[in-house]
């Protein structure tokens, strides 16, 4: 099996790629796959489903959504023991074997380039970083917001990428492809005002583009965004970076 929470919920196996219809299923398939491998008891399960205000007969509802995800799951196979919807006296798994998981797999490359960027190795790093963001398709789940387990588990993820896509930028830097990222980072920094780093990077990346003006309108539009959103200024590498350009005080700091 395969299956993508990075962007729209998406299962894939013998019969092809499904995503499940029933918003219950997909918030039941959201929440064991936030929580793969884990055993997730029936009462938490019908508390994600419903929150405060469960059916009458919230366990039977559960199990009914239950027997349809495990369908969807087990594609052309006949035996029930062939699904990866597993049930325990305290309620269900969702078995994910290594690498079925575009998440984990993502997770993987992440921690496999920032190796290699400690190790100097930028070329291989930024490769690898690449492949690790290419995994993205859109908002983790999808954008779901049903349940607090996959709100939460999506943000811990949505951390992870943009950590990701720093390193990434960083190492693309450093290995001069200043001229083929700038357009990235641009759209990066329209995208998460308030992230500095890529404002930062942006503006490195223009300045070595011989397009001092526009790095300096950058600066401007990261400093317009903080004081309005904010009310404060620009952090202390984001400054010095700006004072250099103004003085055209070339550094190698990235």
């Amino acid at each position: 099996m395969n299956y993508e929470i990075l962007g729209q919920i998406r299962v894939s196996g013998r019969p092809g790629v499904s995503a499940p219809r029933a918003r219950k299923v997909e918030t039941l398939l959201a929440v064991l796959l936030a929580k793969d491998n884990q055993v997730v008891t029936t009462e938490h399960l019908i508390n994600e489903l419903w929150g405060d205000n469960p059916p009458a007969r919230a366990s039977a509802a559960l199990y009914v959504y239950v027997s349809q995800l495990r369908k969807l799951l087990r594609g052309t196979g006949d035996a029930p023991e062939e699904s990866p919807l597993v049930t325990s006296p305290r309620g269900y798994s969702l078995h994910v074997g290594a690498g079925e998981l575009d998440a984990d797999r993502f997770t993987f490359l992440y921690q496999r380039g920032r190796s290699l960027y400690r190790d100097r190795g930028y070329g291989p790093a930024a490769t690898v970083l690449r492949e690790a963001a290419a995994l993205w398709r859109g908002q983790a789940f999808g954008g779901f917001t049903d349940s607090p387990d996959v709100q939460a588990y999506a943000a811990l993820l949505e951390e992870k990428r943009l950590e990701c896509l720093e390193l990434l930028m960083e190492t693309e830097l450093l290995v001069g492809r200043h001229r083929e990222i700038v357009g990235q980072l641009s759209a990066l920094a329209k995208e998460h005002t308030l992230r500095e780093t890529f404002h930062e990077y942006l503006m490195t990346a223009l300045l070595r583009s011989n397009r001092r003006a526009e790095a300096l309108e950058a600066f401007a539009s990261a400093r317009q965004n903080l004081g309005e959103q904010l009310g404060i200024e620009p952090g202390n590498s984001l400054r010095k970076l700006h004072h250099s350009i103004l003085f055209e005080e070339l550094t190698d700091a990235i």
